[in-house]
């Protein structure tokens, strides 16, 4: 492989698949150095794993790869990440959702998110800023289906919307349990890969993940605190058909059972619809309680 050219805050690779891992390592020694949060790293060092890999497979398609330039810079409490190509620049991909929906599994600790050409209009930047996460979005069309989960099926239930490019926390509640509530509302999404979520969102349609006692937790994560035994993650379309917002929810141990096919099916139906939608929800609600007798 080519020598690396690395200036300052700057590392440039050729755009081929050996490079991704170098780039996620340079970030995440910039994001360490610059005192970012747990949280902060993991999501700044999935974001250019994403986009470095959206360059790899499109930017350079049927010639020489030529280079992948990511730079990170600090300024004003915020940390900025820019990954740029000379190429034919971010494109969807054949065989997954592409740059979008990956970039919505980035989580909530993304700021803003930029897609311009590059100089005199050859490759593109991708340019991501990351902080601290901010308050709970405001979603009170979706807010109920926490209300409706907890009754009929879940002892956890969040909705996270779709907006930006990255997913934010728009409500969050756990049952009888006031200050899991609250941290559950200002939690980060868990979107990284292998997470209910992060299948959900770049393979469409629900999932369910059953917890094995035998595997270790990430230590302090949402599994872990929660002490969950079942989650099901589900996308809601949006009008263009590519989710809105996700719905989750969960069983606790010593909670809800994990959920039947038939209760799976319900859902799964539903939220191809328009759950914003009362009636909707109502009717999702009538479904549920006949299924579960």
């Amino acid at each position: 492989m080519p020598d690396s050219a690395g200036q300052g805050d700057e590392l440039v690779l050729p755009a081929v698949p050996s490079s991704v891992t170098p780039l996620r390592h340079h970030v995440v020694a910039f994001a360490t150095a610059s005192h970012a949060s747990a949280d902060l790293v993991s999501a700044m060092a999935l974001a250019v794993t994403e986009v470095a890999g959206n360059v790899v497979m499109h930017a350079y398609r049927g010639r020489e790869p030529g280079p992948v330039r990511v730079r990170c810079r600090a300024q004003d409490g915020r940390l900025t990440v820019e990954v740029a190509d000379d190429g034919a620049g971010m494109a969807a991909r054949d065989d997954s959702p592409g740059l979008g929906h990956g970039l919505a599994t980035v989580g909530a600790l993304v700021r803003m998110l930029e897609i311009e050409p590059g100089p005199g209009g050859r490759g593109t930047v991708v340019r991501m800023d990351f902080a601290p996460a901010g308050p709970a979005l405001e979603a009170p069309d979706l807010e109920p289906l926490c209300a409706l989960a907890l009754e009929l099926v879940a002892d956890v239930c969040c909705v996270d919307v779709v907006g930006e490019g990255v997913l934010r926390r728009a409500a969050a509640e756990v049952a009888d349990d006031p200050a899991l509530s609250s941290w559950l509302r200002t939690s980060t999404p868990p979107t990284k890969p292998g997470t209910a979520t992060w299948a959900a969102l770049r393979e469409g349609g629900a999932r369910l993940v059953v917890h094995d006692p035998d595997v270790p937790r990430s230590p302090g994560g949402p599994g872990e605190r929660l002490d969950l035994t079942w989650w099901i993650a589900l996308p809601l379309e949006g009008t263009d058909g590519t989710p809105a917002a996700m719905w989750g929810m969960g069983g606790r141990a010593g909670g809800r059972p994990v959920p039947s096919a038939a209760v799976l099916d319900a859902l799964t139906h539903a939220a191809a619809g328009d759950l914003a939608d009362r009636a909707q929800r109502e009717q999702l609600q009538e479904r549920l309680r006949e299924t579960m007798g």
